[in-house]
């Protein structure tokens, strides 16, 4: 008995062995396997794309970008502040290498250069090729770029680095060439020719509540283009709130549609570009980035931005709209009258006015200026406003389609139409506000504010459908 009581306590012994042996190796297996992987998906992150690459390509889209916005080069520290990030080398040296990669121009301030569109484009490797050409030709001194050129040979002959390679070895760590004493693997694909690995795919972008989020590496031109409209709140992460909107809405305005100016660089005397033009532009580049439709809620937000277009010029005031409307059938006249405010109003340039002036006194029309023969304000009361007169609603077709248009032009008040454009499928739904008829080429056509799209344009009459409103 007790031989059989010793025996099953020393087996309950073996069996604990057994379990722990088995926990352990488990354990260890566990640990090795995630090891493993670790490694593995970090060798292929690296083998694809180099950390360090992206952090100068990230480094120098940053700069540029902060520039474009009109930032000033000393507080170009505070973008990299602001990421949590500890730049190495400082901002001096990006400046310099940029001016030699002509990625900036050297105007003061400082701009992206038009190389710049290019160079994004181009593959990791010939960017890295571009930069390391850059950094041996940026200093002044002959026998220091001398000395740069030897320092690389040394690191392609794998040979001891002297004393004075320490001064230019941070400027070789922040392109991912070298770390201290060797060549990286990025920096053998450069230096010593080997093949490079194929580049992936930029992953789709994808929003989250309130904010967009890029994965890295991104398709920079894209992403360039993205920036013209929006600043990130941190590195591959925008928001999209109204504030935020709103902003892009005033950068979109200020620049122009490919050319990425700054407000502070519109060229003077140019037009300003369309509510239309950075609002499809803004949602172009965003659904090219999802690689999908935008949500319905975002798309409403874009286009409901409130946004003021100021337009330099000169007004002229007619005494009525069949004036205008008879000076516009003159070939001459036509191109200056394009931007048609009211029945009565048109605003030309400053430059085309004199000329304009000296065409319509040719023909009888003698202008006056009101801001000269306007009296001193004498007024000492409130102005008051009053309701605009109200007009009475068409019952199904009783009116025709040319008398409706006419009565709205004439209390100037907008209505609901729909138009057959060209090559369209179905009308689309216009709400406009006539600001002239007139014939043209056998065919009437109705200019008018599209409040729709924002801006002036004109409709042919026969394509105008207007749906019959319902009693209420």
């Amino acid at each position: 008995m007790h031989s059989f009581a010793h025996l099953q306590q020393l087996t309950d012994q073996l069996t604990m062995v057994a379990n722990y042996a088995t926990t352990l190796v488990a354990n260890y297996a566990t640990t090795l396997v995630a090891n493993y992987a670790t490694t593995l998906v970090a060798n292929y992150a690296t083998t694809f794309y180099p950390p360090t690459m992206i952090s100068a390509t990230f480094t120098i889209f940053t700069i540029l970008s902060e520039l474009r916005r009109g930032r000033p080069a000393s507080q170009l520290w505070r973008i990299f502040y602001h990421f949590g990030e500890s730049l190495t080398p400082r901002i001096p040296f990006w400046l310099h290498l940029c001016v030699q990669a002509s990625l900036l121009d050297s105007s003061c301030p400082p701009r992206p250069a038009r190389h710049f569109n290019t160079w994004l484009t181009l593959p990791p490797e010939v960017q890295t090729h571009e930069l390391l050409e850059a950094w041996l030709r940026t200093p002044k001194n002959a026998q220091d770029r001398c000395a740069r050129r030897a320092f690389i040979r040394r690191l392609e002959q794998r040979e001891p680095l002297m004393d004075r390679d320490q001064r230019d070895l941070p400027g070789l760590q922040a392109l991912g060439l070298c770390q201290p004493g060797s060549l990286t693997a990025w920096g053998e694909i450069i230096l010593l020719n080997k093949p490079a690995p194929t580049q992936p795919q930029p992953a789709a972008w994808h929003i989250e509540g309130d904010q967009l989020f890029i994965p890295f590496p991104p398709d920079w031109s894209l992403l360039w283009e993205l920036e013209a409209f929006l600043r990130p709140a941190s590195p591959g992460r925008y928001l999209l709130r109204k504030p935020d909107l709103r902003h892009a809405a005033a950068h979109g305005l200020c620049a122009a549609p490919f050319d990425k100016l700054t407000p502070s660089r519109c060229p003077s005397g140019r037009a300003t570009p369309t509510r239309q033009g950075w609002e499809n532009g803004f949602m172009r580049v965003l659904e090219t980035g999802l690689r999908a439709p935008l949500p319905q809620a975002l798309r409403a937000a874009i286009l409901s931005q409130p946004v003021l277009n100021v337009t330099e010029g000169i007004v002229l005031e007619f005494s009525n709209s069949e004036e205008l409307k008879r000076l516009r059938r003159s070939t001459v006249l036509r191109e200056h009258f394009e931007h048609i405010l009211s029945p009565r109003h048109v605003c030309v340039s400053a430059e085309n006015a004199p000329r304009l002036l000296e065409l319509l006194e040719r023909r009888g029309i003698y202008a006056h200026s009101l801001m000269e023969a306007a009296p001193k304000d004498e007024r000492s009361h409130t102005r008051n406003y009053f309701r605009q007169p109200t007009l009475p609603l068409p019952k199904g077709w009783t009116v025709t389609k040319e008398d409706l248009l006419t009565e709205h032009l004439r209390l100037q008040q907008a209505l609901d139409i729909l138009y057959h454009a060209p090559g369209g499928i179905r009308p689309e739904p216009r709400r406009i506000t006539p600001l002239l008829m007139e014939e043209h080429g056998g065919q009437v056509y109705v200019i008018a504010y599209c409040h729709t799209r924002r801006a002036q344009r004109t409709f042919r009459l026969d394509r105008i459908e207007i749906p019959a409103r319902k009693e209420p």
